[in-house]
C-alpha cells in the first residue's frame, strides 16, 4: 500500500478522538533555554562576539516535547522521569502544568542536575550551546519509584512511550520492566531509542530510530533500500519487536514489520527548516494512532504526515490538529491565519521560544476601514507578530448594542486575515480578555490612542507579568458609527 493510499484511508479519521486517549510518557525530560540578543562587537578579552541579552525563553525538550505534541493534539498524558531538585526542575513542572499535565511522576534527585540545554542566539544565529546534566543512570530509589508509578498509572492509559535521550531516566534495569508491565496489559509500546544497546527495548511494539542511529547499532552504513530492509528485519527479529519505523529525514520513513518493508516518502516536496523535535512528533502521533486501534501502516503514515509538517517550522514545535487535518484532507476550512484560542496558545509559545516579540490587540473591527488598517500596520511595527482578538457577534452586541455588528464574525475574521499586517486572528468574548492575556502573555498590548492608558482593558494583567501597554496614535479620524450615519443620511 502506498503512502498516498494510506493517507486516503486516513482522510475520514476524526482527529477529535485524540481527546479520548491518555498515554504514559517515560524518559528524559529536559529544559530548553534560549538567550536572545544582539551582536555589536568582538570581545577585547578573546576573539568571540559579545551578545547583548534582550530576552530569555524556555520550552520543554526531550520527553517533554513528546508531551507537548500530545497536549497540542488534545490527548492526555502522564509523565515519568528524573530531575534534579533545582530551579530548572521547577520550570519543567511549571511548563507541564501549563499544558494541563500532572508533573507528579517527575522524581527529584537532590544529587542531580536537571538536564538543561542553553542556547545563546545573537542576531538569530546560534553562537554557543551550554549543556548542564548528570548523564548517570537513575539509582535504586528512583527505579523503585518509577515501577510503582507505572503500576499505578498503566491501568488508566492506552499506551506507553519511552523517550530515551540517554540522560539516565531509563536505566538498563528499568526500561525492560516498563515494557513488560505495559505488554502484560496489551498496551502498545513505542520507543524512541538511544545508544547501541537496544536489547533493553526487547518486546516493545515499535522502535523509531533514525537511519544514523540504526547504522550505529548495526555497526555499518546502510546503502540501498534492500540492505536497510534486510539488516533492519534481522535486528527486529532478534529484539522481538513488531516493527521498526526508520525515519530518514527528507526521504520519509521505512516501515519494517512481519509483512515486509514499506517506504513512506515525505508526502509533498517542501522546504525543511529544522528536523529537531521531528522524532518526538513521530513518537507522539504514532502512539496516538496505535492507541486508537489503527493498523501499523496507517499509524506510521499518520506519523509521517505529521513529521512532514513540523520539519517546516523553525525549532522544536508541536503539530496542531488543524495542520494535520489540512495535510490529511487537503481541505482548508478557513484561512490559516484564523486559529482557535487553544491552538494560539501553542503557536505563540513556539514563536516566543524563537525570540519573537508578540503584539496583541483586540476589538470589534466591524466595517473594516482605512483607520483600522493603519492602526494594525502601526501595531505590527511594535513587534514581530501581530495577533488580533476579534469580538464575537454576541460580544459586539453587548459592547455596541442591537443592530451591530453589521458584518458577522466569519466575514470580519476573513477580512482581517487578508491584511498583510495581521499574523493571526482569533475569536473571543470581551469578558474573557483578562484570562486570555494571562494565558498568552503577549509582550505588547496595543490599543488606539483614543483610549486613555488607565482605561485600557487588561492593562493590569499585562503589566503584572512584565509586558507593556502601547498606545498607537490614531492617524485617521474615522469611525464605523460615522460611516453608518453617512450611509443612513445619504
Amino acid at each position: 500500500m502506498t503512502q498516498s493510499a494510506l493517507t486516503d484511508s486516513l482522510r475520514h479519521l476524526d482527529l477529535r478522538r485524540f481527546r479520548e486517549v491518555s498515554l504514559l510518557v517515560a524518559g528524559d525530560f529536559m529544559l530548553d533555554e534560549y538567550i536572545w540578543g544582539r551582536v555589536g562587537r568582538i570581545s577585547p578579552e578573546a576573539p568571540v562576539v559579545v551578545v547583548r541579552v534582550e530576552r530569555e525563553t524556555r520550552t520543554l525538550g526531550g520527553a517533554g516535547n513528546v508531551v507537548h505534541n500530545l497536549a497540542a493534539l488534545g490527548a492526555k498524558a502522564a509523565v515519568l522521569g528524573l530531575t534534579g531538585r533545582d530551579r530548572p526542575a521547577e520550570h519543567l513542572r511549571e511548563k507541564l502544568t501549563a499544558l494541563g499535565v500532572d508533573a507528579g511522576g517527575l522524581f527529584a534527585d537532590p544529587d542531580r542536575q536537571t538536564t538543561r540545554k542553553t542556547r545563546v542566539v545573537g542576531e538569530q544565529q546560534q553562537v554557543v550551546r551550554i549543556d548542564r546534566e548528570t548523564p548517570l543512570p537513575g539509582g535504586p530509589e528512583y527505579v523503585r519509584f518509577a515501577l510503582d508509578f507505572a503500576r499505578a498509572r498503566l491501568p488508566g492509559v492506552q499506551g506507553l512511550i519511552l523517550s530515551d535521550y540517554a540522560k539516565g531516566a531509563l536505566p538498563p534495569e528499568l526500561a525492560p520492566e516498563l515494557i513488560r508491565l505495559a505488554r502484560e496489559r496489551h498496551l502498545p509500546v513505542v520507543v524512541d531509542p538511544k545508544g547501541r544497546n537496544w536489547r533493553r527495548y526487547a518486546g516493545a511494539t515499535v522502535l523509531t530510530p533514525n537511519q544514523k542511529e540504526l547504522e550505529e547499532v548495526l555497526g555499518r552504513p546502510l546503502g540501498e533500500a534492500a540492505e536497510l530492509a534486510a539488516r533492519g528485519q534481522e535486528l527486529r527479529a532478534r529484539l522481538n519487536v513488531a516493527c521498526l519505523l526508520v525515519t530518514q529525514g527528507a526521504r520519509g520513513m521505512t516501515l519494517l514489520d512481519e509483512a515486509g518493508a514499506l517506504h513512506l516518502p515525505a508526502r509533498t516536496p517542501r522546504e525543511v527548516f529544522d528536523v529537531s523535535g521531528a522524532g518526538d512528533t513521530v513518537a507522539a502521533v504514532l502512539s496516538l494512532g496505535l492507541a486508537l486501534g489503527l493498523p501499523l501502516p496507517q499509524a506510521a503514515a499518520l506519523a509521517n504526515t505529521a513529521a512532514g509538517v513540523v520539519v517546516t517550522k523553525r525549532g522544536t514545535a508541536p503539530i496542531l490538529p488543524g495542520e494535520l487535518e489540512r495535510e490529511l484532507t487537503g481541505y482548508v476550512h478557513r484561512e490559516e491565519k484564523v486559529v482557535s484560542l487553544r491552538d494560539l496558545r501553542f503557536i505563540l509559545a513556539h514563536l516566543k521560544a524563537q525570540g519573537k516579540r508578540v503584539v496583541f490587540t483586540n476589538g470589534c473591527f466591524d466595517l473594516l476601514h482605512v483607520g483600522h488598517v493603519k492602526f494594525l500596520e502601526d501595531a505590527r511595527r511594535l513587534g514581530d507578530v501581530l495577533v488580533v482578538a476579534l469580538d464575537s457577534d454576541a460580544s459586539v452586541r453587548q459592547v455596541k448594542g442591537e443592530g451591530r455588528p453589521i458584518l458577522d464574525q466569519e466575514q470580519r475574521q476573513r477580512l482581517l486575515a487578508a491584511l498583510a499586517a495581521v499574523d493571526y486572528v482569533t475569536l473571543f468574548d470581551s469578558a474573557e480578555l483578562p484570562r486570555i492575556l494571562a494565558e498568552l502573555k503577549p509582550d505588547v498590548l496595543a490599543k488606539g490612542s483614543n483610549y486613555p492608558e488607565e482605561q485600557v482593558a487588561g492593562r493590569e494583567v499585562v503589566e503584572a507579568y512584565g509586558g507593556e501597554v502601547r498606545l498607537v496614535p490614531i492617524r485617521e479620524d474615522i469611525s464605523v458609527s460615522g460611516i453608518l450615519h453617512q450611509i443612513r443620511n445619504g
